[in-house]
Order: C-alpha cells, then structure tokens, then sequence
C-alpha cells in the first residue's frame, strides 16, 4: 500500500496555535473518526440523515461476506443474470455497470469486484437476488444486518443505491468499522484498483487510494451529491472518514484527501 503524503504547510508549521485558524470542510456531512480510540477527530452533521447512493454497496457486500463467513455462500458459486439486472442496472439506466448479459452466469466473486471496484448497479441487482430472490427480499436482509451492526439510524429499501436509502455519517462509519474488523480476507476488493469483465476495463473510483487508502467506497445521485466513505492506515493509526454532499468529484477528492491529512497531522501530533 502506498504511503499517505502529508501536506503541513510551512506557514500552519510555525504559526502560533491562538492564530490557527480552525479545520473547515466544504463538504455538508464529515465525520472522521480514529479507529485505533473511536475518537471522531472531526464531526459536521455526524448524526443528521442523507442518501448514501453508492455507499450502499458497502452493506450489500457485508451481507454477501457473512454468507461467505459461515458457509451459506462460496466465491465460486455463480449466479444467473436476470433481464431486470442486466437493464435496470446497465449504464444506459444512467448508472455505474459491470456490463452484465441476461442469461449468463457469473461468479459470485466475480459479482463482488463488478460491485465494488466498477460500482456495478447491475452486479448489486444480481447478488440481490441470487441471494434473496429480490431486491426487495434483499432488503430485508440489509436492514437486518444493519441492526446487528449497530447502525441504529439507517434504513434500505434497495441494494445498489437509488433514492429511499436513509443512513447518517455515524452509521456509515461503523458499518466501515465492522466490515474492515470483520472481512479482512474480502476488504481487499475494496482497495483493488481496476478490474476487467465482458471486455470492458474500469479502475476503482475511489480518488483517495491514489493518496494512500486502502479501501470503501464512493458514491452519488443528483440530489444529493457526492460522497465517500474511506479509510487509511498512518503511523499505526486507522482512520475511517465519511464525507456527502460535495458538489463535485474533484471537491469529493479535495476535501476527502484534507480531512485525512487533517486527520493523521492531529492523531501524531499526539
């Protein structure tokens, strides 16, 4: 993994601390928090409700990873790709895709990079209802799992991200938590950088992974914005960030990559 630049400017460096002028994020919704004390370093509307669009697609992981866990469910196993997930999920939708064709059959694991590496609305479709039968089915599952998480304040009703998800920075912070403790052997495709499937080549859209994080997800629609949930390793240090509601993608990679470095200059300040 690459190593997290730190940015101190020469001028913040030598500036007495009564002249500092307090870290402020553009970003609507910010909670970064250090996993190593669960201290949050930096909160803005922590516990206020939003859309988590893509972000989703940490959750719809987590339940395909606790199958995994306990036997319910192989890597190898493959599903069949009904016609509602190879349209209703394609790029033409307006959405991210893995360029999935109804009719074939795919590996799970192969379903799980489309889903978190190319942010596949047609690969969450297709876990869903491999799994349950339904999105709506698999929704059920997801808000189960969400209690078990301990992600009080968060509802799905879908597993890919369209509008009627509800979660707050907090929630999503600790299902990041749960899932980085829990999956070490399948976080790794969080942090993938690209992956190729029915010829068609995507890289991660995670911007941060270029600074140095390694893992979770990105995410948007229109009326909410752009979002990121993300997580680095300095110094001994994990820290887990969630940001929403930037205007941009280039704002979502700006204030995401300043809220980390924010973050790691406070926990080795000591």
């Amino acid at each position: 993994m690459r190593r997290l630049h730190l940015v101190v400017p020469a001028l913040l460096a030598l500036a007495s601390p009564a002249l500092a002028v307090p870290f402020q994020t553009k970003a609507p919704y910010a909670l970064l928090v250090d996993e190593n004390t669960g201290k949050a370093l930096y909160e803005k509307r922590a516990d206020a409700s939003m859309s988590p669009a893509s972000t989703t697609k940490i959750l719809t992981a987590e339940v395909v990873f606790s199958r995994l866990v306990s036997g319910q469910l192989k890597l190898d196993d493959a599903f069949s790709i009904s016609a509602h997930a190879a349209t209703e999920g394609d790029a033409e939708s307006g959405g991210s895709s893995m360029f999935l064709k109804a009719g074939s059959k795919v590996r799970v694991e192969d379903l799980l990079q489309g889903l978190l590496v190319e942010s596949g609305n047609d690969s969450a479709i297709a876990l869903a209802e491999g799994i349950a039968g339904s999105e709506k089915a698999f929704a059920g599952l997801m808000n189960a799992r969400a209690r078990a998480i301990g992600m009080g304040h968060s509802s799905f009703t879908n597993p890919w991200g369209r509008a009627g998800n509800r979660v707050t920075p907090r929630d999503m912070v600790r299902l990041a938590a749960h899932v980085i403790a829990s999956y070490p052997q399948y976080y790794k495709y969080f942090g993938q950088s690209e992956f190729t499937w029915n010829g068609v080549r995507q890289e991660n859209r995670n911007p941060l992974l270029a600074d140095g994080a390694d893992g979770l997800k990105t995410g948007h629609l229109a009326a909410s914005g752009f979002g990121l949930v993300g997580s680095a390793v300095h110094g001994g240090h994990r820290l887990i960030l969630v940001i929403n509601g930037c205007k941009s993608e280039r704002e979502r990679a700006s204030e995401g990559k300043q809220l980390l470095e924010y973050g790691f200059q406070r926990v080795d300040g000591g």
